[in-house]
């Protein structure tokens, strides 16, 4: 089990906002010596609790206004699995995530588009085509208040 204190939970905490500041930066606004943020940091990823760092992208500024949680039901097969049926709706373009869950629906994965009809392009044609699915809900994002 891996073990973090105080410390590593600020860093972490402040580089889930600011990812991208310096070792400079982080030291100075939580208060801690530089070379004790950067061997954190370092141990951290070293560890496996940071597993990446990433951007945050504006999707809007390129013309992907429509969010969507597509909820999807699947019907087992003898050529496809549970598990290989998400793996291939991860690898469908504008998929942003894909989670195997408990209840009603068996996926839901989180889609980008430029607009509805690519959406329903994405969900119709793609999606409902692919060996497994037997279902899919469709729930529209009007705005996002935290992600």
């Amino acid at each position: 089990m891996k073990k973090l204190d105080d410390i590593d939970r600020q860093i972490v905490g402040y580089l889930l906002d600011n990812g991208r500041d310096r070792v400079t930066d982080i030291a100075d606004s939580l208060k801690f010596n530089r070379v004790t943020v950067a061997q954190r940091i370092e141990r951290l990823v070293r560890i496996g609790v940071i597993k990446r760092f990433t951007v945050k992208l504006d999707y809007e500024f390129f013309g992907l206004d429509v969010l969507a949680f597509v909820f999807i039901s699947f019907k087992k097969t003898d050529d496809t699995t549970q598990e290989e049926l998400a793996q291939i709706i991860s690898r469908l373009e504008g998929v942003e995530e894909v989670h195997i869950i408990a209840g009603e629906f068996d996926i839901i994965a989180r889609v980008r588009a430029k607009n509805l009809r690519e959406l329903g392009e994405k969900v119709v044609n793609k999606i409902r085509g692919y060996s497994g699915v037997e279902t899919t809900f469709s729930h529209i994002v009007f705005q996002t208040i935290k992600e």
